[in-house]
């Protein structure tokens, strides 16, 4: 069933929620094609643990996430197509009432996005959790595992394995670039790792990146039956530490490329990532510590609503002096 909206701006959330179907008119400018979406994610969990207090029962349930999304785009004259993305938070816990809010430009000429939204690297990473099946619900990684046992993963390791640097949805201006023979590159840049919505408070002296410039190349595409999808993706950012130096501290430098293929049933996945020396201060720079590496292979199978996966990954980096190595 398709229904009309007509609407003020200021009314045209609540006449969403109402609708049961999507398309009509908001605001009194073009005429938008208008569609309601999100996510609900439930989690049971079953654990045996014996290094923390209080968690003995060994079981619970948790809402981890839960959005609802409204986007809204026309195409103008020219060709051209614009129209904004909103991500709205629906937990009780939340205390932000937004996520991702951005708008976009797309023609012949590529992809041009502004607002609050991933970047290139952390959404054209190609890897190992593109194979895994129900590991963290719909995004994947070791990061999901850590809530589970209550531990949080080393910072050098957290989320690597699907997301390139959490520039998360600090405001950004994002490009594009058109497919030629399936081959894709873009380019992000942040200001302020901070720094998202309407703020002007943030700082570039509180430990945050800054200039953060994301590059990607992404090849998707098929030979013979086999779907066959690469990328490689650079990030940098100045790293100032909280009194607003940038001469104890390595600035942020990441290089992660990754790969995977799917024929059938089948995904296999792989990726590698190397963090140089990023956040390493000088000093321990200087006594053999790094940033580290790190890599994953997954392997997954899925037939009708159920599906199957095997991973490993592997992680290390040296530290400072004669200290063992961590992996």
């Amino acid at each position: 069933m398709r229904k009309a909206l007509l609407a003020s701006t200021a009314l045209v959330g609540a006449a969403l929620l109402s609708a049961p179907a999507y398309a009509g008119t908001v605001g009194s400018g073009d005429k938008l094609a208008v569609k309601l979406s999100g996510l609900f994610w439930f989690q049971a969990s079953v654990l045996d643990e014996d290094n923390q207090a209080g968690y003995g029962r060994g079981y619970r349930f948790k809402i981890p996430e839960t959005e609802v999304h409204v986007d809204a785009s026309n195409t103008a004259d020219n060709g051209i197509k614009y129209g904004v993305h909103i991500e709205l938070e629906a937990n009780q816990d939340v205390t932000a009432d937004g996520d991702e809010a951005w708008a976009f430009l797309s023609g012949d000429f590529g992809r041009l996005e502004i607002g609050d939204q991933d970047d290139v690297t952390n959404r054209w990473h190609v890897g190992a959790y593109q194979a895994h099946k129900g590991l963290s619900g719909p995004f994947g990684g070791l990061g999901g595992i850590a809530p589970v046992f209550h531990l949080a993963p080393p910072a050098w390791i957290s989320r690597t394995d699907w997301q390139v640097v959490t520039s998360s949805d600090a405001t950004k201006i994002i490009y594009l670039s058109p497919k030629f023979n399936g081959v894709q590159v873009g380019a992000s840049f942040t200001p302020d790792s901070g720094q998202n919505g309407g703020s002007w408070t943030e700082t570039d002296s509180d430990g945050d990146y800054e200039k953060m410039i994301g590059l990607g190349a992404r090849f998707d595409g098929k030979v013979g039956n086999v779907g066959l999808s690469a990328s490689v993706l650079y990030e940098t950012a100045e790293d100032e530490d909280a009194n607003g130096a940038d001469n104890t501290i390595n600035d942020l430098e990441v290089l992660a490329v990754g790969v995977k293929a799917s024929f059938g049933s089948f995904v296999l996945g792989a990726n590698w990532r190397d963090n140089n020396e990023t956040n390493v201060t000088l000093a321990n720079e200087a006594l053999g510590a790094d940033a580290g590496t790190y890599w994953a292979v997954a392997a997954g199978y899925q037939q009708g609503p159920w599906g199957l996966s095997v991973w490993y990954s592997n992680g290390e980096l040296d530290n400072a002096s004669t200290a063992a190595e961590s992996t």
